[in-house]
């Protein structure tokens, strides 16, 4: 059976990592594409941490697995996704069901930890308190050593605590490092990954230091801290060259993100157009209409985080207990003052996405399927098409794509109804309903970066094609072509496809792709977190943006 390590890299991307390789800044990442194939990796749309590794896990688009968001949608309020959403074998349980010993270290959306033939320390989207390896007890070894394991950072980014946001960040990273170095060395594994989250956070902050054409671009801060993004890098470039020294030859290694990352430019608050174009309608109740007054003259929770910034205060939002921080949020304009037995459309989730307010989906859904249904939508995109870049007045929207267009399955309807590009990502929408009474604002956080369609993918291994670039490629290729690589059938079911193109043919050749049957439906039993919990990692996804 072949070895694989595959070292996860949330939100890389090539337009950074070629040239900082190019400069000899990432010497090990330099290597690998010299020694192996490298290339851009199509990630799922929309380009989102929480459907794209659960895609990459199971090789299956998101209307088969079920995770279009960390976010479940409902007008009775969100809740979260967990490992237990994902509906479908994972390429962990898979080649744990083959024999093989696999170890993974930090991936999002697997809590809870399952039972695999190795060992598991869940992710992101992990509460704490809680007991987040398999088996239990794991981390519990190596915390007089390696110092208590970390699953996200300790620090929120706001301006002008760039360097402690760094520094935490830096010690996030080495953590996970540490953690998994040890673990390749103490326990025997087949397969191996490990996930490394603060790229992603670090770009969606600091992205303007480094970038002098962002409008927010920052001058006194790029030169304290336009580095910062590298200097995270520069560390996972170091962690993998400890790895590679642990492996020989005979291992193929993969480098692959999750989705890619470029600059954020401001926040479409779609509800906001929808409200304007009768697509949706809010209550008429008298608390209803004063919130709404005041929404409409600028009190909102954007407006009063920008009114404590300039004073300094914008901690206090983060030491007030959340139970009272809740009633206070509450008190503004939300979806609990949506009229629903009036409304046909309304956008929640990171990026873009539009529900219709459907029959027999939704709890008070009134558009009929069909062809009322097509006609929602058409009207959604009209308005869409209304959109104006604030700067240069073209189009601000670059597509408004179907869901059937990119899912399949039997989930598919459980997605958004459509999904929206505006200008190449450099807008995307509020999660929530809205963060402010206008249509085109900015982050109420300050991000500056956010993701793109277009990912990473370096390899190198016995097997694998040598100087070669990585063309086609997507996240959902990966889990079949890992299995083919390791000996294994593919499933089905699968929609990727083993990338043969960057394997030797001799080895294709000897070794056709097989594939096999297997058992449908949820792996691991239904799981909720408890109140406390959830809120805890809402509050999380909050302080990484995620959630505004």
């Amino acid at each position: 059976m072949n070895r694989v390590l595959v070292i996860g890299v949330d939100g890389a991307t090539m337009d950074l990592i070629r040239p900082w390789a190019a400069e000899g800044k990432l010497p090990i990442l330099k290597a690998l594409m010299s020694g192996g194939v490298s290339g851009e990796l199509e990630s799922t749309l929309p380009p989102v941490t929480s459907p794209a590794w659960p895609t990459f896990s199971t090789g299956k688009n998101p209307g088969k697995h079920g995770v279009f968001d960390f976010i479940v949608n409902s007008q009775d309020g969100f809740g979260l996704v967990n490992a237990s959403s994902i509906d479908g074998r994972t390429l962990w349980g898979l080649l744990s069901d083959h024999g093989a010993r696999v170890g993974v270290v930090g991936v999002p959306v697997t809590y809870p930890p399952m039972a695999v033939n190795g060992y598991m320390i869940t992710g992101l989207l992990s509460p704490k308190g809680v007991e987040i390896s398999y088996p239990p007890g794991l981390l519990s070894r190596y915390e007089r050593v390696l110092g208590p394991y970390r699953v996200a950072p300790s620090i929120g980014y706001r301006r002008g605590n760039e360097e402690a946001f760094l520094d935490d960040l830096r010690d996030l990273t080495r953590r996970h490092g540490d953690y998994a170095v040890r673990l390749m060395q103490d326990e025997p594994w087949d397969f191996m990954m490990v996930h490394f989250l603060a790229t992603d956070i670090v770009q969606h902050a600091l992205w303007r230091f480094m970038d002098s054409s962002h409008p927010a671009y920052d001058e006194e801060g790029a030169r304290r801290c336009g580095d910062g993004i590298q200097s995270i890098y520069r560390i996972v470039d170091e962690i993998i060259g400890r790895m590679l020294d642990l492996v020989g030859d005979d291992v193929t290694v993969l480098v692959m993100s999750d989705h890619g990352f470029g600059p954020l430019h401001g926040i479409v608050n779609l509800n906001n157009l929808l409200l304007q174009k009768g697509l949706l309608h809010l209550k008429q109740d008298l608390a209803t209409r004063t919130k709404y007054a005041l929404f409409r003259h600028g009190l909102t929770p954007a407006r009063v985080y920008r009114w404590l910034e300039k004073i300094g205060l914008q901690s206090l939002t983060w030491k007030v207990s959340k139970s009272a921080r809740n009633r206070v949020v509450g008190k503004f304009l939300s979806f609990d003052d949506v009229d629903w037995s009036r409304t046909k459309a309304y956008s929640m989730g990171h990026v873009g996405q539009v529900y219709v307010n459907l029959k027999g989906r939704e709890p008070s859904g009134i558009v009929e399927p069909g062809y009322e249904y097509e006609q929602v939508r058409d009207e959604v995109a009209t308005a869409l098409a209304t959109l104006r870049h604030p700067s240069t007045g073209n189009p601000l929207v670059d597509a408004v794509i179907k869901s059937e267009e990119v899912c399949i399955g039997i989930h598919t309807s459980e997605g958004p109804d459509l999904h929206v590009v505006m200008d190449g990502y450099r807008y995307i929408s509020f999660p929530l309903f809205a963060t402010n009474e206008e249509i085109i604002t900015s982050q109420i956080r300050g991000d500056s970066g956010c993701h793109r369609l277009q990912g990473v993918l370096l390899a190198r291994g016995p097997s694998v094609l040598q100087g070669q670039e990585v063309r086609g490629a997507r996240i959902l290729d990966l889990a079949p072509t890992i299995l083919h690589l390791m000996g294994a059938a593919v499933p089905v079911d699968m929609d990727g496809r083993v990338l043969g193109e960057i394997i030797d043919p001799a080895y294709m050749e000897a070794n056709p792709v097989r594939y096999e049957s297997v058992q449908n439906g949820f792996v691991q039993g239904e799981y909720e977190l408890s109140s406390g919990e959830e809120q805890e990692i809402k509050d999380r996804l909050r302080g990484l943006g995620y959630l505004g």
